[in-house]
């Protein structure tokens, strides 16, 4: 597996955007990632996964557990993996539709069989996170400053003076649809 480093920011940057192919080379160097989903009770979830990228889908092996029932059938869910440099932290984020991959030929095309769990529990089922949009960004290591916290709540007029301290709001982060095939 190729080492996860992506194109460090400028070094007077705040942080970067990593373009969308920047963001699946990071998604294909790496096995672990983090899965968010809507959990039986309705409330949000997510759990750590092995998971693998292949043509702009990601794979995740699966027990027959609460995780896995809850995203067999299509739903909404999102992905992160992250990590470091010796010059910078990054991130990368998947969201997309969940569903059981029930073809015999995708699973062989995938490669998903050779995905071994870092877990000892049997994972005799796939997950694949189709149509997802993909985001990543990058930040440099600075020394780490600590700011005072406050306990009060938020009013309109406190909104009002940091969107005026602040100034210009930073543009999103881009998403990229994957292309039409």
């Amino acid at each position: 597996m190729a080492t996860a480093e992506p194109h460090p920011p400028a070094p007077d940057a705040l942080l970067a955007d990593l373009d969308e192919a920047e963001c699946w080379r990071l998604l294909e160097a790496t096995e672990l990632c983090r899965l968010a989903f809507t959990a039986a009770d309705g409330r949000p979830d997510i759990r750590p996964v092995n998971h693998l990228a292949v043509e702009r889908s990601i794979y995740i092996r699966s027990a027959a557990d609460a995780k896995f029932l809850a995203v067999a059938s299509p739903s909404a869910v999102a992905l992160e993996v992250d990590g470091e440099t010796a010059d910078a932290y990054w991130s990368v984020v998947v969201r997309g539709e969940a569903e059981q991959v029930t073809s015999e030929s995708e699973l062989y095309h995938s490669g998903v069989e050779h995905l071994a769990s870092w877990t000892p529990t049997p994972k005799q089922f796939v997950v694949k996170v189709a149509s997802p949009t993909v985001t990543g960004r990058v930040f440099p290591k600075r020394p780490r400053v600590t700011l005072p916290v406050y306990a009060v709540p938020l009013t309109d007029a406190a909104r009002a003076q940091h969107r005026t301290e602040r100034g210009e709001r930073p543009s999103p982060i881009p998403h990229f649809e994957p292309p039409a095939s």
